[in-house]
């Protein structure tokens, strides 16, 4: 395979034009791309989805994304299909990095698709967050144990993900997870019973909101009137059939958790804190979710 196919780049930027968000500046290389833009109504968000054409990521693969989001622009990203990992017998790493930059005033809303690690996949993904203190940002990342409709859970070799938000270019938060499953010992190979590290799940997901405003509503959103009504994070278990909790990083960010059976439930319970959020926070309805 062609060297420059193997390593895709999109880098994307994002201006207002008199009232209205725009793409200003696009990169693209083979395999990734964005789609045109798109906009719903009479909204100033720009929204466009990240494609890409090919079957997902090769061995020795590498994709990088940036997404940087100029003052008071707003942009919606989703993901146009799963990111598929597929075997590296070799122990060749397939790479992934996203840094997504969201400056003064500005705001994105970033949804990619759930990651799949096949049988034998080698995955190293990096993705940082760099954020104004005066921006907003909602993004989640979904990940599966292999092609669960197969039974192929964690027969993947190595998975290693980090996530890294920087507020005002200081460090607030770095979150890893790295999972050897060949290496791990035949008794400490329990991660999807009921006391191992998925609780008996198969699927996780965390969905990180960043805010000026968020603390006020992420306490009204959470608090409860008596102890016998369910908590909102109580209603997201049950309705969705997930495991899920939140903590705060600071003052301007939230973090939810999510472990769940498939990413369908996880993604379902994060579009209802997504849509609650972007009601309480700016007044405006659910985003008109659609895949293709």
């Amino acid at each position: 395979m062609n060297a420059q196919l193997k390593h895709g780049i999109l880098r994307v930027e994002v201006q207002q034009d008199n009232g209205r968000s725009i793409i200003s500046s696009l990169r693209q290389r083979m395999p990734l791309r964005a789609s045109s833009p798109l906009y719903f109504s009479d909204k100033e968000e720009v929204f466009f989805y990240i494609m890409n054409p090919a079957a997902g990521l090769l061995q020795g693969d590498q994709h990088s994304i940036l997404v940087r989001v100029k003052p008071d622009a707003q942009a919606v990203v989703f993901g146009q299909g799963a990111t598929k990992v597929f075997r590296s017998p070799q122990g060749i790493l397939s790479r992934q990095f996203t840094t997504l930059i969201v400056e003064d005033g500005a705001r994105l809303e970033y949804m990619p698709e759930v990651v799949i690690p096949f049988a034998e996949a080698c995955l190293y993904s990096r993705t940082n967050l760099q954020i104004s203190s005066k921006a907003s940002a909602f993004f989640w990342e979904i990940t599966a144990p292999g092609r669960a409709a197969r039974q192929e859970l964690f027969k993947y070799n190595l998975l290693d993900q980090q996530t890294n938000i920087f507020l005002d270019r200081e460090l607030i938060f770095s979150d890893r997870f790295l999972l050897e499953p060949p290496k791990a010992l035949p008794f400490l190979n329990t991660w999807c019973s009921p006391l191992g590290l998925m609780h008996g799940y198969s699927h996780m997901g965390t969905f990180w909101a960043i805010d000026p405003n968020l603390q006020k509503v992420i306490l009204e959103l959470l608090q409860r009137d008596n102890d016998i009504e369910n908590s909102f994070m109580e209603h997201l278990a049950k309705r969705f059939n997930v495991l899920i909790a939140g903590s705060a990083i600071c003052k301007h960010a939230y973090c939810f958790r999510a472990l769940g059976n498939s990413a369908e439930n996880i993604q379902e319970g994060f579009k209802e804190i997504w849509t609650i959020l972007r009601s309480r926070l700016y007044n405006e309805p659910e985003w008109p979710w659609r895949k293709y």
